[in-house]
């Protein structure tokens, strides 16, 4: 596969999780924080299985040779998609998504430079910087602009404290859950 065709996935992958974040974000407002990150960890369990019993070239059962650091991946993800849930209905998915890729930029960047999980070490340079801090730019922009948008939709409910019950719904959920 060309390196073009392979960016234009990647691209369209990208939209995809905005996407997800935005129907996840619904769906967590409408069955519970902790249930709709479940839910759509699921959904996507099965349709890898599916596809793993169908196209699947490798061997599952070589997962318990791997270091076990190597299976982490599964609980960042459900980390990353609870985050979803949890964050989009209160800040929207244009912040999120964007507060998501600064993290991803920055993480992406240490572990290149200091070559982790066996990658070979990138050079941290003064284009890599520049592009970090332009994209932090970007999250402070969108963010700023949210805030405004934001503070008008909750000026006309009826309590203006439906995000403090909501938050301190999913606080509760969390602490039920941790007992």
């Amino acid at each position: 596969m060309n390196n073009i065709i392979m960016l234009l996935l990647v691209l369209l992958s990208g939209a995809g999780m905005s996407v997800q974040s935005g129907v996840n974000g619904e769906l967590g407002k409408k069955i519970g924080t902790i249930e709709g990150a479940f839910i759509s960890f699921f959904i996507g369990c099965v349709a890898l299985m599916l596809l793993m019993f169908f196209i699947g070239k490798g061997n599952v059962t070589h997962v318990f040779q791997v270091p076990k650091w190597q299976l982490f991946g599964g609980l960042i993800g459900a980390f990353y998609v609870f985050m979803m849930v949890f964050a989009v209905p209160r800040l929207g998915v244009g912040t999120f998504v964007v507060c998501a890729i600064v993290g991803q930029i920055v993480m992406s960047l240490a572990i290149d430079h200091f070559g982790w999980f066996g990658r070979q070490p990138v050079e941290l340079n003064w284009q890599r910087i520049l592009g970090a801090v332009l994209l932090f730019a970007a999250l402070l922009l969108i963010y700023s602009g949210n805030t405004g948008t934001s503070k008008q939709q909750h000026a006309g409910s009826k309590s203006g404290s439906h995000r403090a019950q909501s938050v301190d719904s999913a606080a509760s959920q969390i602490a039920e859950h941790k007992e």
